[in-house]
C-alpha cells in the first residue's frame, strides 16, 4: 500500500471521541516556531508579538491579516500546534495562496468561541463567486464533506456536533493537529477528530500552499505556541 493512501485510510478510522495521545512526539517533527522570535514568519507590522512562549496578536489590527510561514510550502504534511482563544476571531490557514500585504485565500480551521469550532472555511472567499454558497463553509463540527471535481458537495454527519465541540475549552490552552493528506484535511482538537474535508473540486482544490494565522482584527486575542509540522510521503 502506498504511504500516502494508508495515511488517508488511517484518518478514516480515527475514533471520533478518543482521549489525546500522551506519547511523545513521533520523531520527524520540525518546530516552526522557537518560542522567542518571529523568524521565519512575515507579519503585518505591529499586528504580532512574541511573549511568554506564544504568538499573540497584539489587537491593534483593525483590518483582518495573517502571519505567514516563510520557511517553505508544504503540501502532505501533519501540523501540530497549541493554541488559545481569548476573543475576536482567528484561525490557522494552510495549502493557501498568498495575496501579497498579508492576506491568504483558501483552507481555514476557525479559532473562535465554543459554539463555531470545528469549522473549514475558504477564507477571503468573493460574496459574488458562484461557488460562494458551498464553499463558504467547507465542513463543521461532526461532519466529514467531501467535493467532487464538478463542486458537488456531499455531507455526511459522523458524530454528534455539540458533543464534538464541548471538547474545546474557551480561555485556556487546547492541542490542534490539521492532517493534510492526498485531498483530505482533518482538524482534531484535544485529541477528537472535530471534522474531515476532502477536496477533489478542479477549480478550487489545492495540494499546496501557504500555512499562517489570522488576525481578524478589531481587538483580536488569540496565542499560538509550540508549533511543528512533518511531511507526509506522497
Amino acid at each position: 500500500m502506498k504511504p500516502l493512501l494508508a495515511s488517508i485510510l488511517a484518518l478514516l478510522t480515527v475514533p471520533l471521541l478518543s482521549p489525546a495521545d500522551t506519547d511523545p512526539a513521533p520523531s520527524g517533527f520540525i518546530p516552526l516556531f522557537d518560542g522567542k522570535t518571529l523568524e521565519g514568519w512575515d507579519g503585518k507590522p505591529g499586528a504580532w508579538e512574541v511573549r511568554d512562549g506564544a504568538i499573540h496578536c497584539t489587537g491593534k489590527s483593525e483590518g483582518k491579516n495573517w502571519l505567514i510561514l516563510r520557511k517553505e510550502t508544504p503540501g502532505h504534511f501533519i501540523l501540530r500546534m497549541e493554541f488559545k482563544w481569548d476573543k475576536g476571531n482567528s484561525g490557522v490557514q494552510v495549502r493557501s495562496d498568498d495575496l501579497g500585504d498579508w492576506q491568504v485565500f483558501g483552507y481555514q480551521v476557525e479559532v473562535a468561541q465554543q459554539d463555531v469550532m470545528g469549522l473549514w472555511h475558504h477564507s477571503l472567499l468573493p460574496k459574488d463567486h458562484p461557488k460562494k454558497k458551498t464553499r463558504h463553509l467547507l465542513a463543521t463540527a461532526g461532519q466529514k464533506t467531501a467535493f467532487s471535481e464538478d463542486g458537488t458537495k456531499k455531507i455526511e454527519m459522523i458524530a454528534d456536533p455539540e458533543e464534538v465541540k464541548a471538547n474545546y475549552r474557551e480561555n485556556e490552552w487546547n492541542t490542534l493537529e490539521i492532517v493534510a493528506a492526498g485531498h483530505t484535511l482533518t482538524q482534531s482538537i484535544n485529541g477528537v477528530v472535530f471534522s474531515i474535508l476532502t477536496d477533489k473540486d478542479k477549480d478550487m482544490s489545492r495540494n499546496e500552499g501557504v500555512i499562517a494565522l489570522q488576525d481578524h482584527g478589531k481587538g483580536c486575542q488569540v496565542a499560538f505556541r509550540k508549533i511543528e509540522w512533518k511531511q507526509l510521503t506522497r
